[in-house]
């Protein structure tokens, strides 16, 4: 292929190739069809591979926005780019990688049900994601999370496919205007034209938990009622955090990733810790139970058995009441942090 540089450089360079692509790539199938334009599952006949080729029927500004995305390698959910070209049409060509596997949203239709550990899994892959698609510099925002673009693997992990409404946070004030993204996954600032940040992804994310958690037809129902019904979804810590990524004002959501990440995380451990308290109860309970028909029976060392159940009942009180404890101390230490910052009344 030969090469010709369009002449820019940085993050809008784009190479401009003259070459008949058809005779190296055979599409076999059309993946998907967007606005500006498809994708294309091809295979490449002289690396013999499966490829996506996306065609955008009329090259802007986004294309060189998306090419600058998928060439970041940090970006480890994002397809790898093979190849990028303008044909002499004004046609965009993007060749990347074919990421084998189902959209969320054809698994959910299959998956009455998903499981809370997956979703745990989930959240945790796309709130990293988001750190680090943050952390470039400058920052991007991916502004368009739904199920649609985001392939579950044959392993379970997922993987984002369409970065075509990504752009630096710098180029999104000035084009704040825009109304970009999904009805329903994009935040209201975002769907309204106004200025958007990193926190137009924080609900983003929520939006696609809650639909795994609660499904879309209710998520459907929270954007006309603007209400999560906190009962018909899922686990109450998780919905904590969920709800706060999808309060309508940005001041009252996550501010960063990080933050969103640290919730997440800390919701998994509170939730082990307080299923241990109450299996450890329960056996308690139950062993009391076994103590009093050992004595009727047997009628020997009651008074040992009864001492080892009181000081085992004592050990777990103390343990729920440190934990308690403990948790007091963060919250006064959260309100401390977020105070002034409109965070401390969420």
């Amino acid at each position: 292929m030969k090469e010709e540089n369009c002449g820019k450089r940085g993050w809008e360079e784009i190479f401009c190739q003259t070459c008949i692509w058809s005779e190296r790539y055979e599409i076999k199938e059309i993946l998907g069809v967007g606005g500006t334009g498809k994708v294309y599952l091809a295979w490449d006949i002289r690396l013999e591979r499966f490829v996506a080729i996306k065609i955008l029927e009329q090259v802007t500004e986004q294309f060189q926005e998306e090419i600058g995305v998928l060439r970041k390698q940090s970006l480890w959910m994002l397809p790898a780019i093979y190849d990028a070209w303008i044909e002499e049409n004004k046609t965009g060509v993007i060749v990347m990688e074919y990421v084998e596997g189902q959209n969320l949203k054809e698994y959910l239709a299959m998956h009455r049900q998903t499981p809370e550990r997956q979703i745990y899994k989930w959240g945790l892959q796309l709130g990293i994601f988001l750190v680090r698609l943050h952390s470039e510099n400058p920052k991007i925002l991916y502004r368009d999370l739904k199920p649609e673009n985001i392939i579950v693997q044959p392993d379970k992990t997922l993987r984002l496919v369409d970065v075509g409404a990504a752009i630096r946070l710098e180029t999104a004030e000035i084009c704040g205007h825009e109304r970009v993204g999904t009805c329903g996954y994009a935040a209201p600032e975002q769907w309204d034209g106004r200025e958007v940040d990193e926190r137009a992804d924080i609900y983003g994310l929520g939006a696609v938990l809650y639909a795994v958690t609660a499904g879309e037809e209710k998520l459907r129902n929270l954007v006309v009622s603007k209400n999560i019904v906190e009962h018909e979804a899922g686990p109450v810590g998780m919905m904590q955090v969920i709800r706060r990524c999808l309060q309508r004002e940005p001041e009252k959501r996550y501010a960063t990733a990080e933050a969103f990440l640290e919730e997440w995380k800390r919701y998994k451990r509170e939730g082990r810790l307080q299923g241990f308290l109450r299996q450890a109860e329960s056996v308690l309970r139950y062993g009391f139970l076994y103590a009093a028909i050992y004595v009727v029976w047997y009628r020997q060392e009651f008074l040992l058995l009864v001492w080892n159940f009181l000081a085992g009942y004592f050990l777990l009180k103390t343990a729920e009441y440190i934990y308690r404890k403990r948790n007091e101390k963060w919250e006064q230490k959260k309100s401390v942090w977020c105070r002034g910052t409109g965070y401390d009344t969420v």
